[in-house]
């Protein structure tokens, strides 16, 4: 199974930040395996994929609209993204969800708008410190995947990646055991084998995000029910994202 690794810049660079980042980048990952994705604010989106076109990074927005169209000032649709050459997009990040109030609901809805346009989607899960604290994680889990991919139909499930991001962790430095981690996206397998069946859930790539860096990125890579990461902090320094991806690269292109 393919291997991810995901930077989310979040509100972070400008273009020619970004274009300087891709030249240092490139280089040090051009030999790996993993598919490398860079998810960036939409106005950087048309510079990134110009100078990407002949590297091994492809490119994601970081959220869409749930709509295709219309008068709905500020939105960018699926269609937008996939015109400025995104191939991915992230839906559901905890931020999304936490300041700007973005519901289990209207993640479906962004979901199956994205996939209707044919972009890779990226659906974020994750417990808070609160469901944490009372032994609701895998509760947590299941109801935000569960609403996340109602009405999504199993030949759907090719283009989804599941992140498994804890809200607790994410920039706070602290990470989840690999245990917990393992435990976690067990259940997300559980849950699509529930919904689904056993073979299809066991096709469903499912990613790790939550303060990855190149410190810890090593370890997270020895978890055998992952296929990869979603980076915050540490993907904005090209050396340290490099070595990330580095880290799941199983081979070397020849």
């Amino acid at each position: 199974m393919k291997k991810y690794v995901i930077a989310n810049f979040k509100m972070n660079k400008v273009d020619s930040d970004i274009t300087k980042y891709i030249s240092v980048l490139s280089p040090l990952v051009a030999d790996s395996d993993v598919d490398v994705i860079l998810a960036l604010p939409s106005v950087s989106i048309k510079t990134a994929t110009s100078k990407l076109s002949k590297t091994n990074i492809t490119v994601a927005g970081q959220n869409v609209s749930e709509f295709s169209f219309g008068s709905y000032t500020g939105e960018v649709s699926a269609e937008m993204l996939k015109g400025v050459g995104a191939k991915a997009v992230l839906i559901g990040h905890s931020e999304r969800r936490t300041h700007f109030g973005e519901s289990d609901e209207i993640v479906n809805k962004k979901l199956m708008s994205a996939l209707k346009s044919g972009l890779i989607s990226i659906l974020c899960v994750g417990e808070t410190i609160f469901d944490k604290t009372n032994g609701n994680t895998i509760k947590a889990i299941q109801q935000q995947l569960t609403k996340a991919l109602q009405s999504i139909y199993a030949n759907e499930l090719k283009n989804i990646i599941i992140a498994y991001e804890p809200v607790w962790a994410i920039g706070t430095g602290v990470t989840p055991s690999n245990d917990e981690i393992h435990k976690a996206t067990k259940a997300i397998r559980n849950v699509l084998g529930n919904m689904y069946d056993d073979e299809i859930a066991s096709n469903v790539s499912i990613i790790y995000g939550g303060s990855v860096t190149d410190f810890n990125c090593k370890e997270i890579s020895k978890i055998t029910n992952i296929n990869g990461v979603l980076v915050g902090a540490s993907s904005l320094i090209p050396e340290k994202f490099g070595m990330i991806v580095n880290s799941f690269s199983g081979k070397r292109k020849k």
